[in-house]
């Protein structure tokens, strides 16, 4: 049977000063600014490729380097991100990771996951996940195999109508960019744990000119909460990353702030800002550049 993945239905000081909100007569919705943003499988276009760059900051510290692509054509996308640490870190975070994933986009802008493919390295130390979708369902494979040992079990009717953590943000831009809104829950699977982003729409922003971003304007603010399904650590200690201070509670949300960076192109996002047990993270948008199509397709 063929997997069908379809979306079920604070302001954050920046490094170096602090966020103005806008507000205006408009209804607060997470589409504000994207409803009259069509996806790209809609646009009639032949293709495009956003190349985006981001700083990660610990802090005031940047301390992280992201770069991520994403092709779309009719009906088909890709996506590549690669994280890796400042030179003046990385003595002590020996630590990079790269994730891609490509799949189908429907007529409707529905998300269909086809291949997800992510590598962690810390050290010599490599970790692989690959996640194929297909007719017969969703096949993992993990190196090291016994990865999982020390984890608790998923289910597999959990697995079900997941999306890969790449895809599901795909899913959410999409969601939006066609009018349907902010999607209340994104189930996802990255092929060890599964949990469900759970989406708040909050008061429309404005990011004001600063030397931390490229971007300055409107957004569009999302908050997204993780709510852990399955697949965390037997020790309670690892599994920090999923609760606040309070043993059993869940971690603290992001705020997601989208915006159209070109006409004929869906919305990025251009800030990520959020608690952390190594203290308030900010990612901001430090270059862009888009390539019209056409982008060929799988």
């Amino acid at each position: 049977m063929a997997t069908r993945h379809r979306p079920v239905g604070t302001d954050a000081a920046a490094p170096g000063g602090r966020r103005r909100r806008s507000r205006g007569r408009l209804p607060v919705l997470f589409a504000l600014l994207l409803l009259p943003v069509p996806a790209a499988a809609e646009t009639g276009i032949a293709g495009a490729r956003q190349e985006l760059a981001y700083t990660v900051y610990f802090g005031p510290l940047p301390a992280l380097d992201v770069t991520t692509t994403v092709e779309t054509g009719p009906g088909h996308y890709r996506v590549e991100a690669m994280v890796a640490p400042k030179p003046w870190i990385a003595w002590a975070l020996p630590w990079q990771a790269r994730s891609e994933a490509s799949g189908r986009i429907g007529n409707d802008g529905t998300i269909y996951p086809e291949d997800y493919l992510a590598t962690a390295q810390w050290g010599i130390h490599i970790r692989r996940t690959a996640l194929t979708y297909t007719a017969g369902g969703l096949h993992v494979t993990l190196e090291p195999p016994g990865d999982n040992e020390e984890r608790e079990p998923v289910p597999a009717a959990l697995m079900a109508d997941s999306l890969d953590p790449v895809s599901a943000v795909l899913a959410l831009l999409t969601e939006t960019a066609n009018g349907r809104g902010c999607p209340p829950r994104l189930p996802v699977f990255d092929g060890r744990r599964r949990f469900d982003l759970l989406t708040e729409t909050q008061a429309d922003a404005v990011i004001p000119p600063s030397r931390y971003s490229v971007y300055a304007g409107p957004v569009t603010v999302c908050r997204l909460h993780f709510r852990s399904l399955a697949g965390g650590w037997r020790d309670g200690e690892r599994a920090r990353f999923w609760q606040t201070e309070q043993p059993g509670a869940e971690r603290p949300p992001f705020d997601l702030e989208l915006a159209r960076l070109h006409d004929d192109a869906p919305p990025m996002p251009v800030s990520v800002t959020g608690n952390s047990i190594l203290g308030w993270v900010t990612v901001s948008l430090s270059s862009y550049r888009f390539v019209p199509g056409p982008v060929p397709g799988p």
